[in-house]
């Protein structure tokens, strides 16, 4: 597997390929498209168009569970102006295509899950009604959503001490100063959530640290999970932290030889765990 995510990566952390609304824009579309049907099948569109004609696209992938209220699983797929965003956001991409492969033959899945590819997240759309996620989240509610995971960034890893920040020092004797884990970031409302997932993983050889916050501060809520907090729904967001890890955080240094392609696959099977063993009360 670890070989098949560096493919997806070099295929699309490209310089200025994925700039929504860019030259290149339309092709990056049609690719995406065609790599989520050859990983799985043909996904379900949502299209709409700015008032400059240009058109934007949401790719949905459906996998039917025992429980109609369906877990989603989401990552944009467009990166920060004219960098290449390997790890911005083509890490999570390449994950999320992976995990749609290793489910498409998966049957009785506890809940319906829908797996979906969002434009859309970078500036200027996002926290503005334009976010991919915000068109997605228009269709979920607490009757027909358990639960959201966002995949933001989940693709560099640091073992060396100094290599991981904060947005508050004293974070840093509560996490260390190693940038060798996953965060999962939830909100108070999704703290069940948090708790059964953190369970799923419980073998898992990945390191995961939690951090729930009561404030939408310290980037807390800066990616698609904060259109589905907004509407009340439970979500995750997983992630190497960003900024405060990655220096090529919207860099054109942001390659794909700078990702741990080992600790993605990890990520990957974690994600099947969660999904067919999740138990909510």
């Amino acid at each position: 597997m670890k070989k098949e995510l560096s493919n997806i990566v070099e295929k699309l952390a490209i310089q200025g390929f994925r700039r929504a609304g860019g030259n290149s824009w339309e092709t990056a579309m049609s690719l995406l498209h065609v790599l989520i049907c050859e990983q799985c099948r043909a996904p379900e569109i949502v299209e709409w168009k700015d008032d400059n004609g240009i058109t934007y696209r949401n790719f949905s992938l459906f996998f039917k569970g025992k429980n109609s209220k369906k877990i989603v699983i989401g990552a944009h797929y467009d990166s920060f102006e004219e960098t290449p965003g390997a790890d911005d956001n083509a890490s999570a991409v390449a994950v999320l295509l992976c995990l749609a492969g290793e489910l498409k033959n998966v049957e009785n899945l506890p809940f319906d899950t829908e797996l979906v590819f969002y434009a859309c997240e970078e500036p200027p759309f996002f926290g503005s009604d334009a976010m991919g996620s915000f068109h997605h989240a228009q269709s979920c509610n607490n009757t027909n959503t358990a639960f959201m995971i966002c995949l933001e960034m989940v693709g560099y890893f640091s073992d060396k001490k100094g290599s991981q920040s904060y947005p508050l020092s004293i974070l840093r004797f509560l996490y260390g100063s190693k940038g060798n884990y996953l965060m999962l970031v939830s909100d108070m409302r999704s703290r069940a959530i948090l708790g059964a997932m953190r369970k799923s993983l419980s073998d898992s050889a990945m390191i995961y640290k939690r951090f729930i916050s009561p404030f939408k501060s310290w980037g807390m809520d800066w990616s698609d999970h904060r259109n589905y907090w907004s509407k009340k729904i439970p979500a995750i967001m997983i992630t190497d932290t960003s900024l405060f890890r990655n220096k090529n955080y919207h860099e054109l240094t942001d390659l794909p030889d700078t990702l741990n392609y080992e600790k993605m696959a990890i990520l990957v099977n974690d994600l099947v765990k969660i999904v067919k063993n999740i138990k909510l009360r």
